[in-house]
């Protein structure tokens, strides 16, 4: 399990070689203060430990969030990050991106996009994924699922 879904958490960048961390954060959009490409609410890292580097993990159904509020996050599993002080959710739209020399990088912004139903859209789930102990490069999303044993009776 990572964290509790009530918890409010920083999202910390540490570095092995450096002696600071760096902290996503994000503020209200303004005038000169904005994202890029969709113009929306930008997410920038920032050293400074504050308010606006306050994120909560959402659980993913709406009818059930009041129910797991409380509870650990476990591994691997969808969520919704939202950001304490603006109440928006971490968001990739895919059709805002630019080329880097690490290839296509998409935009990273604030914003909760709701879908008819008022429910979420898949431009706002995140899921943290833990490293795989068996396998010197793998995820645990590259693992294979559990077969039961033949000796076992069912």
């Amino acid at each position: 399990y990572l964290m509790s879904l009530s918890t409010v958490w920083n999202l910390c960048y540490g570095f092995c070689m450096c002696s600071f961390s760096l902290y996503l954060a994000s503020d209200h959009k303004s005038f000169i203060r904005f994202a890029k490409k969709s113009y929306l609410q930008q997410v920038f890292l920032t050293n400074e430990l504050s308010y606006l580097t306050c994120w909560q993990a959402t659980f993913l159904d709406p009818q059930l969030r009041l129910e797991y509020e409380g509870f650990p996050v476990p591994a691997n599993s969808k969520m919704i990050i939202t950001h304490c002080h603006t109440n928006r959710s971490l968001a990739v739209p895919r059709n805002f991106w630019t080329r880097s020399y690490f290839g296509k990088e998409y935009e990273v912004i604030c914003h909760t996009y709701l879908d008819s139903h008022k429910a979420e859209e898949d431009k706002n789930y995140w899921e943290i994924v833990t490293g795989n102990p068996s396998d010197k490069d793998g995820t645990m999303i590259h693992r294979p699922n559990p077969q039961p044993r033949r000796d076992q009776k069912e």
